[in-house]
């Protein structure tokens, strides 16, 4: 992309997959750890954090090699787990 022109560049994380529902609606009776305290599977989401991390590390080498380039990374992780963590405060009981 850079060398097509590319300049303003965002590169997004990955959410906590751990948390999707297509992860967790199977999960019946799961062994002591494996959920959060959210009922997120924590494995999942410990290997979402470890990709983002990597992710993150990349994004540092990207900017330096890349320096006429302005490379926003978003941290999705964090804002979407915070809403899953906060459910009852940002949502509406039934």
């Amino acid at each position: 992309m850079y060398e097509r022109g590319a300049r303003a560049v965002w590169i997004h994380n990955t959410g906590p997959i751990g948390c999707l529902p297509a992860s967790t609606v199977k999960v019946k009776n799961p062994p002591p750890g494996y959920l959060d305290e959210h009922g997120c599977i924590k494995s999942q989401n410990d290997a979402a954090m470890e990709f983002n991390t990597q992710l993150k590390e990349t994004v540092v080498q990207l900017r330096a090699e890349l320096s006429g380039a302005a490379i926003t990374y978003v941290d999705v992780y964090s804002a979407k787990y915070g809403l899953i963590s906060n459910a009852k405060k940002y949502g509406k009981s039934c």
